[in-house]
């Protein structure tokens, strides 16, 4: 398994998205079917098990219910009305997961979402902002180098 780490060091974004919400207990559920979803590939080119969330061990869920609620506050969802569009997890100056929808993929979301939580970072007083990629996640390398990210590390983990 490898991983990117990437850096952003640039000016807030302008013309962002609306405010998306933070996260709730009713969220779980559709947090881990769309994580499940959207990252079966990566997590099984790196051979990252189980490779959806949806089939971890009920120990595992709880576990991550429990990381959940410890970062509501920084952690946002976009929906279209009921439909959850995506999500993105801040940690201090660190993006730790961003997830968009198959169904809307393509369409600017994640990068909205991105430069939402760049803006909500450089906010908060930091002066960049870090994230890593897994290997095998072309998309997301495009997108963190479009938005103006840069290489700070290529390793193998």
């Amino acid at each position: 398994m490898g991983e990117t780490r990437y850096i952003y060091e640039g000016n807030p974004f302008q013309n962002t998205i609306a405010t998306p919400v933070n996260y709730v207990p009713e969220f779980f559920d559709l947090e881990i079917e769309l994580e499940s979803d959207v990252f079966y590939e990566v997590r099984k080119y790196n051979n990252i098990v189980p490779y959806r969330l949806n089939q971890s061990t009920q120990k595992e869920l709880d576990d991550i219910k429990e990381f959940f609620n410890k970062n509501k506050s920084t952690f946002f969802f976009l929906f279209n009305e009921n439909e959850l569009i995506g999500s993105i997890l801040v940690i201090r100056n660190y993006i730790q997961a961003l997830s968009v929808a198959r169904k809307y993929q393509r369409q600017s979301y994640g990068a909205k979402l991105t430069q939402y939580a760049v803006n909500f970072i450089l906010g908060k007083g930091y002066r960049c902002v870090e994230l890593k990629v897994l290997d095998g996640n072309i998309p997301a390398h495009n997108l963190y180098n479009k938005l103006g990210f840069t290489v700070l590390q290529k390793s193998l983990v």
